[in-house]
C-alpha cells in the first residue's frame, strides 16, 4: 500500500509539459537543449484540429531577419530552401507564428 501511495504522489508531483505528446519543432541537427522554446496554439496541414505546438525559436532567427546585403540575401535564400526541405508547407506557418502574424 505504501508503494502505491508513493507512486501516486510521484505522478502527482511530476510536471506535465504542454507539448509532451509531440516533439518540438527544431532543427534536426540540434544537439543541445533549445534556449528559447515557444508554445503556441496552431493548426498545420497534417493536423486535424488546433493543438499546442512547441517551436525552438532560436533555430529560425536567420529567417526572421531581413537581409540587407547581397551576400546576406544569398545566405537567407539558401537557409530558407534548406528549411523548406525539412519542414515543407509548415515553414510559412512557423514563421507566421514567430512573427506574431498568427
Amino acid at each position: 500500500m505504501r508503494a502505491l501511495s508513493a507512486l501516486f504522489l510521484l505522478l502527482w508531483l511530476t510536471p506535465a509539459t504542454a507539448a509532451e505528446s509531440s516533439q518540438c519543432i527544431q532543427h534536426p541537427k540540434r544537439a543541445k537543449a533549445c534556449p528559447h522554446l515557444l508554445y503556441r496554439s496552431a493548426q498545420f496541414a497534417e493536423m486535424s484540429a488546433p493543438a499546442i505546438v512547441c517551436i525552438c525559436a532560436s533555430d529560425f532567427n536567420a529567417l526572421l531577419k531581413q537581409p540587407t546585403t547581397e551576400a546576406e540575401k544569398v545566405r537567407w535564400n539558401m537557409t530558407k530552401r534548406q528549411m523548406e526541405v525539412i519542414y515543407g508547407n509548415n515553414l510559412q506557418g512557423i514563421l507566421d507564428i514567430l512573427q506574431r502574424k498568427n
